[in-house]
């Protein structure tokens, strides 16, 4: 390798912290949700942004869609079915044609993500089959092959693995309804240790980061030393966590969480004596200690039925969150928790935003893909007084039937954002599509 690709490659690794393949379209790899702890899933390698298209799949789509090389994967929400795409030209490569082949037993939230030749994905229901328990009829982890999609090992697990795995150091990891962490051997789907964590985890994928795992587990944010095999720390809250998947940067994690009045506290009752509904909140802790360094109110408003998250994404410094209560997108100071800008919308938001280009980027419950200024939160406008600021992706084109961008959020591989709708399509959108012309 000559000195110049040595150093290209070099840069590459270091900005995205993510191996690339030679003249591929995506990373080499994708390892947990979002592909970082950060969950800011933008990559780019400066290759050419894909035209306008969508992916035809077989069910909704509620998981984010994964990029390796030159492929999208993609799983489906109520048959489990699973799909690989080519990139550039969207051609299926396989999909769901046979419901023993190519199919998880169950529902499919979890990203497909994938390392060193395999597919690993999780899947299971929301519904309870005991108080402490979620998740009713096959549940657990499994390997597939990304050439042609079969299935090489399978682990099942007690309570469902809607929350996507991650790879560490060689080793899965996966926390279930049934409140456990379970490691496991990637190659053989062998059990390696477990963990009992304070809750049934729901769709709090982990965010793993310097060894250590931090997942939301029902009423507790906890932090869990992989080395040590131990929690490092935990906090307590009468708030769902268990829905939200934290964001880690700058020794900072971050999370939501949903309560109703009745849990508050009696110095918040006071602090917001005419609110109403579920008050849904932001936290952010030391990530070595556990310690709170702020919190702050988002909003309130009625009650979700499901997928009650606000995924936050931490770039540069900030913290972005939307809210399915507030009915808004947020910023945040990271450091300090100072409010930086809030951006009202007509319907709530539950994914993890991305932020590229200068520009938060993120869906929401009436299928609108919405693109705000990063710094200030306004609408951007061209010179002509014009606003680009959102697409209807999903559904009608009228809004007469609005279809969901949720519970996932939007990623961004080289200029294209990719997000998956409950019609059942993937919509891949250039980015140029929210530039003045």
């Amino acid at each position: 390798m000559n000195t110049r690709k040595k150093a290209l490659t070099w840069l590459i690794g270091c900005c995205m912290s993510m191996p690339a393949l030679a003249d591929s379209f995506g990373p080499g790899e994708w390892t947990q949700y979002r592909m970082n702890a950060a969950n800011n899933a933008v990559y780019d390698n400066g290759g050419a942004a894909l035209n306008r298209m969508k992916f035809r799949t077989g069910d909704q789509v509620r998981a984010t869609p994964v990029i390796v090389g030159d492929a999208l994967y993609i799983g489906n929400h109520a048959t489990g079915g699973m799909f690989r795409f080519e990139l550039p030209g969207g051609k299926v490569a396989w999909h769901d044609d046979n419901p023993w082949f190519r199919h998880a037993p169950n529902w499919i939230h979890s990203e497909m993500i994938q390392a060193n030749g395999r597919i690993f994905v999780g899947y299971g229901n929301r519904a309870f089959q005991s108080p402490d328990i979620r998740g009713t009829g096959a549940s657990g982890v499994m390997a597939v092959d990304p050439e042609d999609g079969a299935t090489l090992w399978q682990y099942p697990t007690v309570g469902e693995v809607m929350p996507t795995p991650a790879l560490w150091k060689d080793v899965l990891y996966v926390v279930t309804g049934g409140a456990e962490l379970i490691a496991l051997a990637p190659e053989s789907g062998k059990r390696l240790w477990s963990l009992p964590l304070p809750g049934w985890v729901s769709m709090s994928s982990p965010a793993v980061t310097d060894g250590v795992l931090y997942v939301g587990a029902l009423n507790a944010v906890v932090g869990i030393d992989l080395e040590q095999r131990e929690i490092l720390w935990r906090f307590n809250e009468p708030a769902s966590f268990t829905d939200v998947p934290p964001a880690v940067s700058d020794n900072v994690v971050v999370i939501t969480g949903m309560m109703e009045r009745s849990s508050l506290s009696e110095e918040d009752r006071q602090r917001y004596p005419s609110r109403r509904g579920s008050f849904h909140f932001i936290y952010a802790f030391d990530a070595a200690t556990g310690k709170l360094l702020w919190r702050d109110l988002l909003g309130s408003g009625p009650r979700q039925p499901n997928n009650t998250s606000g995924a936050p994404t931490i770039a540069d410094g900030r913290v972005y969150v939307g809210s399915p209560y507030a009915r808004g997108m947020f910023a945040y100071n990271l450091k300090t928790g100072e409010r930086l800008w809030e951006h009202s919308t007509t319907a709530g938001i539950k994914g993890a935003p991305a932020i590229t280009a200068g520009k938060v980027f993120f869906g929401d419950t009436a299928g609108m893909l919405h693109a705000l200024d990063a710094e200030d939160g306004d609408t951007p406008k061209c010179k002509t007084g014009q606003a680009i600021d959102t697409l209807k992706l999903g559904g009608s084109s009228n809004n007469a039937s609005a279809t969901a961008l949720a519970p996932a959020g939007p990623v961004v591989i080289n200029k294209t954002v990719f997000v998956g709708s409950q019609d059942g399509f993937v919509y891949a959108v250039p980015v140029s599509e929210f530039d003045c012309r």
